[in-house]
């Protein structure tokens, strides 16, 4: 008996025990679930006044314990500038420029956003709580907001027509260089208006569409920029060793341009990316032109104006280039000729130091010219080549081994100025041999390979000491 009292009195605890923790439980979990306070209206319904920006944000606790009030608070922000119009107004200069369309649509784009827009005043309304999210209720005075934003413009436009003003100054110096630069920054000061139109009242009472203004003073001076050759053609030859100094005139409406950069280019032997030069404070952009081949087919300098080179290096390269690119440049092509040097071929070439009627080194010498182009004069017009080729050569005897005889090419080639008499190019050597059956016999082989060191070596040498 006492036995089946003490199963029935342990069974009637647990019975009690666990009806009582699911009692708990569930009264906790009612506790979590009912809120401390009602649900605000706000909290439903997007409160709507017409003289407040309203912005309403939550962040879910459990997902962010720790910064969960700057999270609902950034979001309510963020809804506050949706409730800001942004759009692009039809006078705008975004709409009026000549840019790209794929620009113009990217630019409209990113400037329509909302999260560029900052509130540097709102009033928290209210909060609330329910124990899972958060919520914040923000606002801001549109009369003040606006207030605001007109004072931030007001100084932005400021700042950019004080560039635009620099930049006057600048290209009343023809300094394009600078002009640009300032006229850019002027721009950038104010882009996040250029959907908006910006009518500025300056100085003297007028008032002009700022940005319009500066973007129409920027075209029309590059546009004007005029390049300029005193030479219809460039001559090179070889009293210069084919290298000139070629200015190039950089003018704007009759006057000198200071500071354009120039770009250029001319064939080369290999090949050469276009290079840079700026326009000196007398406008000249000085253009060194050397290595054109001789065998080029129609050379010439081509010259235009390095757009790219006048963009500041801490402006956006994509949006300036958009903004430069419409402009009218000019392209300057001169054409380069090249005028062959022409040679006088003096040879004495002695067998075994007897004088000989052989011309086999001067033969060769003429006819590797000639394959060039270059004109060989006769000794009767020496005078009137530009270079005098001298060529002095003798076989000797260098003796018998095993029934075969040896002999040596004393060879010297010489290339004078004919004006100044100077020494461009010599080489000379004692060292060719000739082996065959017979003495006259080597020395015919001698002069053989001879003609070929020429051919191979040394007139190939002889060229490059003067070109």
């Amino acid at each position: 008996m006492n036995y089946w009292r003490k199963i029935g009195f342990h069974f009637f605890s647990f019975v009690c025990i666990t009806l009582l923790l699911v009692s708990c439980t569930t009264q906790q979990n009612l506790i979590e679930d009912t809120p401390k306070d009602p649900i605000p209206d706000w909290v439903s319904q997007h409160p709507i006044d017409n003289s407040y920006y309203i912005g309403i944000g939550s962040c879910n606790k459990k997902s962010y314990p720790v910064d969960f009030i700057s999270i609902a608070k950034k979001n309510a922000l963020n809804d506050m500038a949706s409730s800001v119009s942004v759009r692009v107004q039809g006078e705008s200069f975004l709409n009026t420029m000549e840019v790209n369309k794929v620009f113009s649509e990217d630019f409209s784009s990113r400037i329509n956003t909302t999260t560029d827009i900052v509130f540097d005043d709102f009033e928290t309304v209210a909060t609330y709580d329910n124990g899972k999210d958060y919520w914040i209720y923000v606002r801001v005075s549109k009369y003040d907001y606006q207030q605001q934003q007109a004072a931030k413009k007001k100084a932005i436009l400021d700042k950019a027509f004080d560039f635009y003003q620099r930049g006057n100054t600048a290209i009343a110096k023809n300094q394009i260089n600078t002009a640009t630069d300032m006229w850019l920054h002027g721009l950038f000061a104010m882009k996040n208006y250029w959907t908006e139109s910006n009518p500025y009242v300056i100085p003297s009472g007028e008032e002009i569409i700022l940005d319009q203004s500066i973007y129409n003073a920027l075209q029309e001076h590059l546009s004007n920029i005029r390049l300029s050759c005193d030479e219809s053609t460039i001559l090179l030859t070889a009293k210069d060793r084919f290298s000139r100094t070629v200015n190039i005139g950089c003018s704007m409406e009759g006057r000198t341009a200071v500071g354009v950069p120039v770009q250029y280019f001319f064939p080369t032997e290999r090949y050469m990316k276009p290079k840079k030069v700026l326009s000196n404070t007398n406008g000249i952009a000085a253009i060194e032109v050397q290595g054109v081949p001789m065998d080029a087919r129609q050379p010439q300098l081509e010259i235009a104006i390095e757009m790219d080179a006048l963009i500041p290096a801490d402006l956006n390269e994509a949006i300036c280039k958009s903004l430069l690119q419409s402009s009218l440049t000019q392209t300057l092509k001169v054409p380069i000729t090249l005028v062959k040097p022409s040679f006088c071929i003096v040879s004495e070439e002695k067998e075994f130091d007897n004088t000989s009627d052989q011309k086999l080194l001067a033969g060769a010498t003429e006819s590797f010219l000639a394959q060039k182009g270059y004109t060989i004069l006769p000794s009767s017009q020496i005078q009137k080549a530009n270079f005098i080729i001298e060529i002095k050569a003798n076989s000797k005897d260098a003796g018998k081994s095993s029934d075969f005889a040896s002999a040596i090419l004393d060879l010297t080639l010489t290339l004078k100025d004919t004006d100044t008499q100077l020494v461009k190019y010599q080489n000379n050597t004692n060292s060719i041999k000739g082996v065959q059956l017979n003495t006259q016999a080597a020395g015919s082989e001698a002069y053989k390979k001879g003609k070929i060191k020429l051919e191979e070596e040394w007139l190939k040498a002889m060229l490059q000491s003067i070109l």
